[in-house]
């Protein structure tokens, strides 16, 4: 059985491309940790800080590979040296985003951490808003493994001045799912596109008219 529910996202952020990471602002990151990142945490710390309007907030980030670069050392460094850096170690956890966004700052709410295969950004979408039925939350996606890519914004049920108006409809869908969830929800957001439709086809999103 089909159900629709209303959405209202803000404050949206998407970057993409191969000199993305060049361009992102990350002053509001202390010199001696900003060493210290890869690029997920760049890509994703950055568009979250360009999204977030402060306060305590419920966080939910997605990563189809996550730290895939830092997992790789590791494992390098123990085949080589039969031992692994700590901070590296510490790096490597598919959360350490988000609980590096929260300490910076000061957030106590949960924060949830997935990845779902092609399905990512759809998981990743659908759980900020069953998560913004309890108040607002901060999406975050980012990837940096195949392709540059990263998105943040404001989910809630509240409409706020800014906001743009979104459908969600679940049960599965008779239109053509999506084949690159990144693009086509920002195509929707853009509006170059009436409708999103996540890789498995079990809900869609479209746009207020």
């Amino acid at each position: 059985m089909k159900q629709k529910n209303v959405f209202y996202i803000s404050n949206i952020n998407f970057v993409d491309g191969e000199d993305a990471i060049d361009k992102l602002d990350l002053s509001f990151i202390p010199a001696m940790s900003r060493r210290k990142l890869s690029k997920v945490d760049k890509l994703a710390l950055s568009v979250m800080q360009s999204a977030y309007n402060g306060g305590d907030i419920e966080i939910v980030f997605a990563s189809q590979y996550g730290e895939l670069d830092r997992l790789n050392k590791i494992i390098s460094q123990y085949q080589q040296d039969n031992e692994v850096s700590p901070i590296t170690f510490g790096g490597s956890v598919h959360n350490s985003v988000a609980g590096q966004f929260s300490l910076l700052n000061k957030i106590y709410k949960a924060y949830n951490a997935l990845a779902s295969g092609e399905n990512t950004f759809s998981a990743g979408l659908l759980e900020s808003f069953m998560c913004a039925k309890k108040g607002e939350v901060l999406f975050c996606f980012a990837d940096s493994y195949k392709e540059i890519i990263a998105c943040a914004f404001l989910v809630s049920e509240v409409n706020r001045d800014g906001s743009l108006k979104l459908f969600l409809n679940t049960g599965n869908s008779a239109l053509q799912p999506s084949k690159n969830e990144f693009y086509d929800f920002k195509r929707l957001i853009e509006g170059y596109s009436d409708s999103f439709v996540s890789n498995d086809s079990l809900f869609t999103v479209t746009r207020s008219i």
